[in-house]
């Protein structure tokens, strides 16, 4: 049932983390690669500005309607039907989202670990537990994500150095050397793959200050945006930019490659265990959130007597709606982009258009401009003039664009320590 419990700023961010980097490791590098070649590694830099936009956004909606999530603001701002809607074509695009990767997660664990399981049964398993989650506190699922996320981080941020006699620099090169198409080709894409922080909308009954909801996804988004940026630079300097775009599960493949002695050349078979929860987080987030938007169509706000009948539902459609795994990873990695821009360009417009006509009153602002932030954007700017430099003379000297990529490097490593103080200072001031 929905509930009213606060969450704190890091359980808030830690759920960020989990909705963006677990489910892009696997599949996603397929298409960035097919997309920008040996570049797919700079790809993730265009996510963090949306990411940042829709931070703002969601902040601004906690301070115009407080206590209340996106579903019931857009009613109150549109109506009852109006409202409604619009609330219905967020939920079919969140339905739609979640069906399509509970079919990817599916094909993977069918076709790569428990080759004998049938399909159905991993998907049934699935969603009873994403149903026992649904049916309790959102308290139990932000606890079991800070233990989960906490050690899936620390671990795979050391896939580096566990691949580091992997791991080849000459499959980098030549960097930026095809112009700056391929980065903004890859970028889009990598946009697209951050789509699903409209989930957050969902859940703003759960923050206690406007200021918490801002921080937490920048915050999350920025980080992720490294973990990810990590994980395609260990794709393509090992696997390879060519291998890469034929492969559906690189993710997997790359995992594979850690061999630290002869005696632990399955470490595979560990990180896979921490891999799993985060993505079951994941499809659990979506999961409450689509409940919570059906419940916004009754009168107590309850969504128990859904919870089941909407699961098998989702069990069937996500077991029938696609007929292979090449179809599934194309819609995911290609033709689901355009459909979440525009769903969701077209529902926020609609609900800042009725609050703009309302003319509700919104709260103090508790944003200030700080060092911090500006620091963010001008490393993000650093890191784009970077790309955009290196794409125009990189065709004439290697070495220009290895520069740039350098130079690409500093600059968001920079911007993630820039956005660790600043939210170690918001969290400094509240205590």
């Amino acid at each position: 049932m929905q509930d009213r419990m606060k969450v704190t700023t890091l359980q808030m961010s830690l759920l960020v983390a989990s909705l963006l980097i677990a489910s892009n490791m696997n599949t996603m590098p397929t298409a960035l690669t097919m997309a920008a070649q040996q570049d797919a590694w700079y790809a993730y830099l265009f996510s963090i500005p949306y990411g940042i936009g829709m931070a703002y956004i969601m902040w601004r909606l906690v301070r115009i309607s407080p206590e209340k999530n996106m579903y019931e603001i857009m009613q109150q701002s549109l109506g009852k039907w109006f409202g409604g809607l619009f609330n219905g074509v967020l939920i079919a695009y969140l339905s739609i989202d979640l069906i399509t990767q509970l079919r990817i997660y599916s094909d993977f664990f069918s076709s790569s670990i428990l080759l004998r399981t049938p399909q159905i049964y991993i998907l049934l398993m699935t969603m009873l537990l994403l149903a026992y989650y649904a049916g309790g506190s959102m308290e139990h699922l932000f606890r079991t994500n800070v233990v989960f996320i906490t050690l899936f981080i620390g671990f795979y941020t050391l896939t580096p150095i566990f691949l580091l006699n992997e791991i080849d620099l000459n499959k980098l090169q030549p960097s930026l050397s095809s112009g700056v198409i391929q980065p903004l080709k890859g970028g889009f894409l990598a946009i697209g793959s951050f789509t699903d922080l409209i989930v957050f909308g969902a859940f703003l009954h759960h923050v206690r200050k406007p200021r918490d909801i801002y921080l937490a996804m920048k915050t999350g988004v920025i980080y992720s945006a490294l973990m990810l940026t990590i994980w395609l630079f260990c794709v393509v300097s090992v696997v390879s930019p060519i291998l890469s775009t034929r492969l559906i599960y690189i993710g997997w493949i790359l995992v594979q490659q850690i061999h630290v002695t002869d005696f632990l050349d399955r470490i595979d078979l560990f990180l896979i265990s921490l891999y799993v929860p985060i993505l079951l987080i994941k499809f659990a987030a979506l999961y409450i959130a689509i409940l919570t938007g059906i419940a916004s169509y009754t009168k107590q706000k309850k969504f128990d007597f859904i919870n089941l009948p909407i699961g098998i539902v989702f069990t069937i459609l996500a077991s029938i709606t696609f007929s292979n795994t090449d179809e599934v990873s194309q819609f995911y990695a290609f033709g689901i982009t355009p459909i979440s821009i525009c769903v969701q360009f077209i529902f926020l417009a609609g609900l800042f258009i009725g609050l703009g006509i309302r003319k509700r009153k919104s709260q103090p602002a508790d944003l200030k401009v700080n060092g911090s932030g500006i620091g963010i954007w001008l490393m993000l700017a650093g890191g784009a003039a970077a790309i955009v430099a290196g794409a125009t003379v990189g065709n004439q000297h290697g070495y220009y664009g290895l520069i740039s990529a350098i130079l690409f490097v500093c600059f968001l490593l920079v911007c993630v320590y820039f956005s660790m103080r600043e939210f170690v200072k918001s969290m400094g001031r509240r205590t």
